[in-house]
């Protein structure tokens, strides 16, 4: 495993980690510890309902050398949903990324039901769009799109439908936003098609695919060899592979995040496409912001 990982210089750009609302294979101290022993660069921590921006100060304090943990923000009911403030807050005390919903997104329950939910919500909640019944962005959603681009941070696209995502990419590419990728593609329901995919490198983004898709608990389990066959559509400069591991069905995130890239390794991708896709472009696309400098709560690396 630390081969692996110290070849690619691996940074996950997605991973569940405790304590959290719902129950998660390790919390983060641990997690934190077996990245560094496995030689990762980093990673990003999401949580379906809370910011992790101090979650990730307090292990960068305890990890001085790397890797680095970043926070993020997500924008589901737990936050307030669409809420410009709470991404504001977020993003001044160091996090990086901001998911648009998640379990909160109207396309989630339509595709996934009200059970995907980690708590109970008011039976009239339909879910959340970032689109007014005449089909135009709301006004929030705007103001969302300044906010990130002004602090330069990812704009990610959560479980928002595939057509909502498009419309959210070029909304953000028009404000200035220069970081954006799409969230795990692949695992989407109904996945993301590759002319979507395309469509989406086409305004700027990135493509995210998901390592847990192919995991021993995904509801839709996806094949290694379709993964690789539409990073290889998409072309590896546009894609990056992340874990979005840390359910207690598939274990510690950091073994199976190794296991898994391994797999996909064997689909055909040299060594160097593998550190590129799990190291290389989420580096990139998270960590180097050459317009502004570090906060106290961020990587000072």
């Amino acid at each position: 495993m630390n081969n692996l990982f110290e070849s690619s210089g691996a940074f996950d750009a997605h991973v569940h980690l405790g304590p959290d609302l719902v129950p998660r294979a390790q919390p983060a101290w641990d997690y934190a510890r077996d990245a560094a022993a496995a030689g990762m660069t980093g990673a990003v921590i999401k949580d379906h309902c809370a910011p992790t921006s101090g979650v990730a100060a307090a292990l960068n304090a305890a990890y001085p050398g790397g890797p680095c943990f970043v926070g993020s923000i997500v924008l589901n009911p737990a936050v307030g949903g669409l809420n410009p403030h709470a991404v504001r807050t977020a993003l001044a005390t160091g996090g990086r990324v901001v998911w648009f919903p998640t379990y909160g997104a109207r396309f989630q329950i339509q595709c996934e039901g009200r059970e995907a939910m980690p708590f109970p919500m008011p039976p009239d909640f339909n879910g959340l769009t970032i689109l007014d019944d005449s089909g135009s962005l709301l006004p929030e959603v705007w103001e969302i799109l300044r906010v990130i681009a002004q602090f330069d941070a990812v704009l990610a696209t959560g479980h928002l439908s595939p057509a909502e995502s498009l419309r959210l990419l070029g909304a953000g590419a028009d404000v200035g936003v220069r970081r954006m990728v799409v969230t795990h593609a692949s695992a989407l329901v109904p996945a993301m098609s590759i002319d979507d995919q395309r469509a989406a490198v086409e305004a700027g983004a990135m493509i995210e695919h998901s390592l847990r898709a192919c995991g021993a608990d995904s509801r839709h389990p996806l094949s290694h060899r379709e993964l690789a066959r539409q990073i290889r559509a998409i072309g590896v400069p546009h894609v990056l592979v992340s874990s979005d591991f840390g359910q207690t069905g598939n274990g510690a995130p950091v073994a199976a995040f190794a296991k898994h890239l391994a797999r996909l390794a064997a689909e055909g991708f040299s060594d160097s496409e593998i550190g590129e896709l799990s190291g290389a472009a989420p580096r990139r696309l998270i960590l180097q912001h050459p317009v502004r400098t570090a906060t106290a709560s961020e990587c000072p690396r």
